[in-house]
């Protein structure tokens, strides 16, 4: 049974903007799943979003959408969906609109829960997720609906290994069931066995395409030296008044020009690990840690250290990129030529005037990045950075990783998953509740 179909759709943001897409057809039946990729900032999430009916900006173009058709649709950053505090009010808050009696809300919110392998307690803070569980609590708030149509924005990124194995058959269940799903995909083959119909979406065409292979990253060795950045003894890594969230029983130690991979679920605790190290994670107990020499603080290293959040629309606040860049530059009274240096570098001049706030997901990981990278700090510290990257843009990321520890810049860089790159001095995995760490030879390195 056809669901939605666009016919030869053509959109923009306003008579005097380009446009983003041109003649668009494409047709979602019932228990079918596609699979859109296309380049960093080419629209798939405005796609999805005229999918589901919120993008209601007016285009050129038919869309069919099945009388009463309920879409669901689980945004990139998760965060902008979500209303309530507490998971299990999140996930009834649908079933709360439509009237659904309380005592009926409890098993179909605990079901949808399970369906996606949140096993949390229905009175758990969102707070206390991290953004990976925060992703599967979106999906369990639209399947709660029971839709007919499921719009994922970028999972893969979002989600672990197992997160992600785990929709797999989420996804399955839903097929069987004649749902249809829909997701935009820099990785369209970790879901190559589910796949039905594959997209490419480039310069404003949406045309049928095949998988490929993945992105080969471009990554520089470079010799670490011998000042110590960071050194911590072993310890307990817990929130106050809670249990033990890890424990690290080997003393770390991180030198200049290190890259050091922090590998984990989500909800292992690399996000607080980097808060932590960079001192704005005030609600954990002391740690035996130390950063060029001195117990981390809030302000304490000014340009020495930069963070990149997970989220990285919570680090843009100028109305131009290249305002953006310059901020911290004539904060630490650097050249602000410094920023459309690394601009021109980043072949990202023609987003100079742009508002940081109107750039795809991807773009803005750059933007904010680039934001840090151009003040050259003697440590930074990445956040899950490669979500929203098309191949061309993980270039550009490993371009300024590289161009800083040229410099004798350190990074550390967490990630869901493990990267084999020659570069990697050291990996620490969070796994267990426990941060194991391995030092990484020259030859195991090349050899990974």
């Amino acid at each position: 049974m056809r669901l939605l179909e666009l016919d030869g759709v053509c959109f923009n943001y306003g008579s005097l903007e380009p446009w983003i897409f041109r003649d668009l057809t494409m047709s979602v039946e019932s228990g079918s799943c596609h699979c859109i990729s296309g380049p960093t900032g080419s629209g798939k999430s405005t796609l999805l979003r005229l999918l589901s009916g919120l993008q209601t900006r007016p285009f050129e173009g038919g869309v069919y959408r099945r009388s009463q058709l309920l879409c669901g649709l689980v945004m990139q950053d998760p965060q902008v969906q979500l209303l309530r505090q507490t998971v299990g009010a999140e996930v009834a808050f649908a079933l709360e609109n439509i009237g659904v009696d309380t005592e009926a809300m409890i098993p179909r919110v605990q079901k949808a829960l399970r369906r996606v392998g949140l096993f949390v307690s229905l009175d758990c803070p969102i707070g206390n997720l991290s953004l990976g569980q925060k992703y599967r609590l979106m999906i369990a708030a639209q399947l709660v609906s029971e839709p007919a149509v499921l719009l994922l924005d970028e999972p893969w990124a979002q989600l672990d290994n197992s997160g992600v194995e785990e929709l797999q058959a989420v996804i399955r269940s839903l097929l069987a069931e004649d749902i249809a799903v829909v997701m935009s995909e820099h990785n369209p083959g970790a879901f190559a066995d589910i796949v039905s119909h594959y997209w490419q979406l480039h310069a404003g065409h949406l045309v049928p395409g095949q998988f490929h292979c993945g992105h080969q990253l471009t990554v520089t060795e470079v010799k670490p030296g011998h000042q110590v950045i960071l050194s911590a003894e072993p310890f307990e890594f817990r929130y106050q008044g809670d249990n033990v969230l890890f424990r690290s029983k080997q003393p770390l130690t991180v030198r200049d020009g290190e890259l050091v991979m922090l590998c984990g679920d989500n909800g292992a605790g690399k996000s607080s690990l980097l808060k932590a190290i960079a001192g704005i994670q005030s609600n954990v107990n002391p740690l035996p840690v130390k950063v060029f020499g001195q117990r981390p603080k809030t302000g304490v290293f000014g340009g020495q250290l930069g963070l990149l959040m997970q989220r990285p629309n919570r680090q843009l606040f100028e109305s131009t990129v290249i305002d953006e860049m310059s901020f911290s530059l004539r904060r630490f009274g650097l050249p602000v030529s410094f920023a459309s240096e690394l601009l021109q570098q980043l072949d990202l001049l023609s987003l100079a005037q742009r508002s940081p706030h109107t750039l795809s997901y991807g773009q803005q990981h750059l933007v904010a990045l680039a934001s840090l990278v151009c003040y050259r700090p003697s440590l930074l510290l990445l956040d899950d950075p490669l979500a929203g990257l098309d191949g061309a843009h993980l270039d550009k990321l490993w371009f300024m990783i590289n161009y800083l520890r040229s410099m004798g810049g350190t990074v550390i860089l967490s990630s869901h998953r493990a990267l084999s790159l020659a570069s990697v001095t050291q990996e620490w995995q969070l796994t267990q509740q426990a941060l194991r760490v391995s030092a990484l030879s020259s030859e195991q390195r090349y050899a990974g």
